[in-house]
């Protein structure tokens, strides 16, 4: 049995439109734009928290619980580019900018997007970007705040 490693085989596209978010087009997603080159290692960072909804009754002896919704919460931290132009990640992920957060895993990032593969798909509003202190010997980066204002789909299959 062999581990399955996640260097290199994490692929991270921001798309400003999807025709659909459990069957997103090889086509759409070929056309936004790649972020894994840009984000730090440990810069990509979903966060899902569910929610407990308490179900005890007045004749139980245990406190019960259930799972309730889910919330995603989601922040990037990208490095910054020396030229503007470059820049990628600070020209994409602009305040208020609403789109679609689409994460591929188990393939290598230079695969392109292609039918049948599985994605997660989060239709998202970007936040302000928050640059982070600069540190001796790192590049300088900011953090984005990806705020998921609708149900994400985490099992999509792209069409």
């Amino acid at each position: 049995m062999a581990d399955l490693l996640g260097d290199g085989n994490v692929k991270v596209t921001y798309c400003v439109t999807l025709s659909s978010i459990t069957a997103p087009t090889a086509t759409q997603l070929n056309a936004g734009v790649d972020l894994q080159t840009v984000l730090t290692k440990e810069g990509l960072d979903i966060a899902p928290e569910q929610t407990a909804v308490d179900n005890t009754n007045l004749s139980s002896t245990s406190e019960t619980e259930r799972a309730g919704t889910t919330k995603y919460t989601i922040n990037l931290t990208i490095k910054r580019q020396i030229a503007l132009i470059d820049d990628i990640g600070y020209n994409t992920l602009v305040e208020g900018q609403d789109g679609f957060l689409a994460i591929r895993r188990n393939l290598a990032h230079g695969t392109a997007w292609a039918a049948a593969q599985l994605a997660e798909i989060y239709p998202v509003q970007c936040g302000v970007q928050k640059d982070q202190p600069p540190k001796l010997n790192e590049p300088q980066t900011f953090m984005s705040q990806l705020f998921n204002h609708t149900a994400p789909e985490t099992r999509a299959t792209v069409a």
